[in-house]
């Protein structure tokens, strides 16, 4: 199973347009390049335990690896600011998604583009850029997701630190009404490591 892992990561960098969107984004900014890498490289992971197909896996991979892509469009100082935030300032950020699937439909690449929009949707209706809620977020989405944000919160953003392994998972169960708890489940399995959380998971209905 680790070999076939292995050959699912390697698929990731198939699409035509990997390399010119990943050294855009490395030259652009290399902690949000990291972020891309790591969630992309997980992403292939939690699509096998959730048992998706390899095909699948790798589409979900590369959604993770593309999914902040629409961030070049940000500058760098916005990315990496330290202050609070204006309203105005946050509809930027915010518009990375919908600027994410504009480049990859841009590439053909429909159902990746799909993902990307719908990255920051959340179970309760509260994500953007379209308030999609519960069910009505793809499970694949979903998943990406859960990636997403564990990933955030163990590498720590210019405006908040770096949290430890457990903690990132406690904050993902706890938040259920954010996250799927099936997806969080699979993550934790994923992972492969010992967890207890305070709340117990239950999965949306």
């Amino acid at each position: 199973m680790l070999e076939d892992h292995g050959a699912v990561l390697g698929e990731l960098f198939a699409q035509p347009f990997t390399s010119s969107f990943l050294g855009a984004v490395l030259a652009h900014d290399y902690e949000t390049h990291r972020h891309l890498l790591n969630v992309g490289m997980l992403c292939a992971r939690v699509g096998r335990t959730a048992g998706l197909s390899r095909e699948e896996s790798v589409v979900l991979g590369q959604a993770g690896l593309f999914h902040d892509v629409g961030k070049l469009h940000i500058r760098c100082a916005l990315l990496n600011a330290r202050y609070t935030l204006s309203e105005a300032e946050w509809r930027i950020m915010r518009a990375h998604a919908a600027r994410g699937e504009q480049m990859l439909h841009a590439q053909g690449a429909t159902r990746l583009a799909a993902m990307v929009r719908s990255h920051h949707e959340r179970l309760d209706g509260s994500g953007y850029p379209d308030g999609v809620r519960g069910g009505a977020i793809p499970w694949e989405t979903r998943l990406l997701s859960v990636v997403d944000a564990y990933d955030a919160m163990r590498a720590g953003r210019p405006y908040a630190s770096a949290v430890g392994h457990d903690e990132a998972l406690e904050r993902l169960v706890t938040t259920d009404h954010l996250f799927d708890p099936e997806a969080v489940a699979v993550l934790i399995a994923t992972l492969g490591v010992k967890f207890s959380p305070r709340e117990a998971l239950v999965p949306i209905s």
